[in-house]
């Protein structure tokens, strides 16, 4: 999350002014380091492990001490526990692609929730929620924003941003898909006078 950093930040928030000054739009981006845990992956490793450990000893033609298969069968798996607790993020890589673009949906539909982004007057908040660990970016459009808007577009928006992660300048690689937005949402949600700016830009939600 370093490359987040304040500077970041305030192009963020300038970019999201420019979109929302071209359109009644409310943008919400919110960057999570990661929205799942995984904390059962260096269990099922640790027994996986401890089960091969017992089945060499078992199988093997070599004759060994009972003691010493009792002593490596159980040490097996706090080793490997252990092994996976101590690499950051190792879990994420026996981690199904499936199960972590659920996660980032679930986190992504809950902060929606819990932000009030479907509160505004004209429905036309959109969460933007991007999750590094799981390279994944969900945008949830509200009611408003979605019908606006031509599927095709929000395809279109959808997949461009799912390519960030391919980008090793990350951060600015978001900025310039979501600059991109901009003629999208001021075609299809033009501004209007006194629009009132109902979500506050720098929202940030904690699950």
């Amino acid at each position: 999350m370093k490359r987040f950093n304040e500077n970041f930040r305030t192009r963020l928030y300038d970019t999201i002014k420019d979109i929302e000054s071209n359109s009644i739009v409310e943008i919400i981006v919110l960057i999570k380091p990661q929205s799942g845990r995984y904390r059962d992956i260096p269990v099922w490793a640790g027994a996986i492990f401890a089960f091969i450990i017992y089945t060499f000893f078992m199988f093997s033609p070599i004759h060994f001490d009972v003691y010493l298969i009792y002593a490596f069968t159980v040490l097996s798996f706090p080793l490997v526990y252990t092994l996976f607790k101590a690499i950051p993020n190792i879990e994420s890589k026996f981690v199904s692609r499936k199960r972590k673009e659920r996660n980032v949906e679930i986190n992504a539909r809950a902060s929606f929730q819990k932000g009030g982004i479907r509160f505004t007057s004209e429905r036309i908040g959109i969460l933007f929620y991007c999750s590094i660990l799981e390279k994944k970016v969900c945008i949830l459009p509200d009611r408003g924003a979605k019908n606006a808007v031509p599927a095709e577009d929000w395809e279109k928006i959808n997949a461009n941003f799912q390519t960030i992660f391919l980008n090793s300048d990350l951060p600015n690689a978001f900025l310039e898909q979501l600059a991109k937005c901009k003629n999208i949402f001021s075609e299809f949600i033009p501004p209007v006078e006194n629009d009132i700016n109902e979500l506050p830009d720098n929202m940030d939600v904690d699950l």
